[in-house]
């Protein structure tokens, strides 16, 4: 390892995870070279949090806020980090125990990289599944150079993520001073599904990034994360997009594909709120389409979400069938 080897603080917010957090500092305790610290950001949890955090005591550092969400607990736990990187983790995800060297070993011979993310595999009660760049629709990493293993120069970057989104947050690698100076996570999309998305485009346009191919990462997917949700996940997507076309000023040259992209997530998100009778999310997303399907299926789900309740029910309930 270089001399010159950059410092890795861990970050990792946590909200009711007693059950999960405890394999998260497991898996980033056993890495083969150590994180300079680990800082938890407990964001009000009422379980058991704190007991199984102080079975760690001495190892971790351990930050309690009153419930703020968790860009705010990112942020903190970030504000409180003295690594010249800063590395995030959410609370029910694990690393693999080459992380840390495999990333600090890349940035020591490529020091003017701002921000890493990482390949991963997700994971659930019925076992692994592929990893994610694996999944990445042909001509994703089109005009990308390979370096050491790491992707870089991938060209119109925030382009490819409007469609394909691989760059997760557990495992994200961010020099703390660029965190800082772009804002952080925005507390204003607090609850709102896929919230970390705003961050990774902001991220895009403003940092030289690199992508780790090789899978450091386990992203358990359960029901309580956003991956349990779709309409909600998508819905989140929508409001997000709007937001860069309004905020982003490097959006500007995709405004088309963005739009584009808006009217595919909001039939996404009426088809899903359909299918569950939730009628309300389907008609806000049917008064907000740009552009309308013109087959006959749309055209009479568009139909019977626009009936008063009486009538709607029972049609709606005849589409169900078979």
């Amino acid at each position: 390892m270089s001399s010159t080897a950059p410092t890795l603080s861990l970050v990792i917010p946590t909200y009711n995870r007693a059950s999960l957090i405890g394999a998260t500092l497991d898996s980033a305790l056993a890495q083969h070279l150590p994180f300079l610290e680990i800082i938890v950001v407990d964001d009000g949890s009422t379980d058991d949090t704190a007991r199984v955090l102080a079975q760690y005591a001495g190892r971790i550092r351990v930050i309690r806020l009153a419930n703020g969400g968790v860009q705010k607990a990112r942020n903190t736990g970030v504000e409180a980090a003295g690594g010249d990187y800063v590395v995030l983790m959410d609370s029910d995800d694990l690393f693999e125990p080459a992380y840390t060297q495999t990333i600090a070993a890349w940035l020591a011979r490529h020091p003017d990289y701002d921000a890493v993310y990482t390949n991963f595999t997700t994971f659930d009660e019925r076992g692994a599944h592929a990893d994610k760049f694996s999944l990445a629709p042909a001509g994703f990493f089109d005009g990308a150079q390979q370096s050491d293993g790491f992707w870089v120069g991938i060209p119109d970057l925030y382009l490819r993520t409007l469609s394909y989104q691989p760059l997760f947050p557990s495992g994200s690698v961010i020099r703390k001073t660029l965190y800082q100076r772009i804002g952080g996570y925005d507390v204003r999309f607090n609850g709102v599904g896929a919230e970390d998305w705003e961050f990774t485009l902001r991220l895009i346009g403003q940092a030289r990034l690199a992508l780790c191919a090789t899978p450091l990462v386990r992203v358990r997917k359960h029901a309580t994360n956003d991956s349990g949700d779709n309409i909600r996940t998508v819905s989140g997507c929508v409001h997000i997009l709007e937001f860069a076309l309004d905020e982003h000023p490097y959006a500007a040259p995709y405004r088309e594909a963005i739009l584009r992209e808006i009217d595919v997530r909001r039939l996404d998100v009426f088809d899903g709120a359909f299918a569950r009778g939730a009628f309300d999310t389907a008609g806000d997303m049917l008064a907000r389409m740009r552009r309308r399907p013109q087959d006959r299926k749309f055209r009479l789900k568009a139909f019977i979400t626009a009936l008063p309740g009486l009538l709607r029910k029972p049609l709606w309930q005849l589409t169900q069938r078979g």
